[in-house]
């Protein structure tokens, strides 16, 4: 598989789900419409991060509750529609918060829209 940034051995891990079904997970955002540079890795974000993935929530509600700090106060919710051959996706941290590591050949901009 062909992911949209080089990744690790061993990343992502086995225990990360291949989507093969529809899904929405949300996040955010700092335009609308949302760009490329709005689902840039964890790691291509921060390069003291250890994950490399997009963090997702599989809850508008916990994208919103984000909002409330003072680093996202001026961010967007955007939804997405994970597709079979989005990628691989694994629940990480607290519940709903998930890890997604798209596949290179997923056009993200084409199922995300902006809600808030």
């Amino acid at each position: 598989m062909s992911y949209r940034e080089p990744l690790p051995g061993g990343c992502p891990p086995a225990e990360a789900e291949e989507i093969t079904a529809e899904r929405e997970v949300f996040r955010l955002v700092s335009a609308n419409p949302a760009g490329l540079d709005d689902f840039r890795s964890q790691r291509a974000e921060r390069p003291e991060a250890v994950f490399r993935g997009v963090s997702v929530h599989a809850e508008r509600m916990a994208s919103e509750k984000m909002r409330k700090l003072p680093r996202f106060k001026n961010s967007l919710v955007c939804r997405v529609r994970l597709l079979n051959g989005a990628g691989r996706i694994q629940q990480t941290f607290q519940p709903p918060h998930h890890t997604w590591w798209p596949l290179a050949a997923f056009d993200i901009l084409s199922h995300c829209e902006v809600l808030a």
